[in-house]
């Protein structure tokens, strides 16, 4: 494997497990760990399902820390919905963001951070909150917004009108997974480097 270092609750069964679970290999795996377990040594020897603070993560994972969508990983990504990470949160972010996963399962997981409300559409408000995280202008403590209010509901109104197939006024999962199966782009662009 290339690390002397060993990990509690780490076995190589485990590491099997989730090199077969996942589209990351043994060595990505043991790359988290190592990332993950230096946030605190202590913690994970005791508790091998420790869960981070979202700070404690980002300390260590510096790929999260401008994405204006930080936020919504948190939340989507942690699995007892408490914007904190287990070694496995963190192992099934990386899985969905790794260029060997593919472009239908980071649809499904793209979709639902783009799921601004949660309510199982991507509606023209939540189109409007992603395009002011996308466009949102920070000079120091000053934060505001590029787009005004009728640019931002013209650029909703014309994705609606491409994608909304059904016209049921929000794009659901499925509609979603098709546009984005249509985006050369699209799996090239949802991904980070560990």
């Amino acid at each position: 494997m290339g690390s002397s270092q060993s990990y509690p609750g780490l076995t190589q069964d485990v590491l099997e497990d989730y090199a077969s679970l996942t589209y990351l290999n043994k060595g990505e795996i043991l790359y988290l760990m190592k990332k993950f377990y230096s946030i605190g040594p202590e913690k994970i020897q005791h508790d091998f399902h420790h869960r981070f603070s979202r700070e404690d993560i980002l300390s260590k994972f510096h790929v999260l820390k401008n994405n204006p969508f930080q936020d919504r990983i948190f939340s989507v990504f942690s699995s007892k919905n408490d914007d904190c990470f287990s070694f496995e949160d963190l192992v099934d972010l990386c899985s969905a963001m790794s260029a060997e996963c593919p472009a239908v399962v980071k649809a499904a997981w793209a979709f639902r951070i783009f799921d601004l409300d949660g309510d199982n559409q991507i509606t023209a408000n939540d189109i409007n909150g992603i395009v002011d995280r996308l466009t949102l202008n920070t000079k120091g403590d000053n934060v505001e917004n590029c787009l005004d209010q009728e640019s931002k509901r013209q650029i909703a109104k014309v994705i609606l009108d491409e994608i909304n197939l059904d016209r049921s006024g929000g794009i659901g999962l499925n509609e979603f997974k098709l546009i984005m199966a249509r985006l050369p782009e699209f799996p090239s662009s949802f991904y980070f480097r560990l």
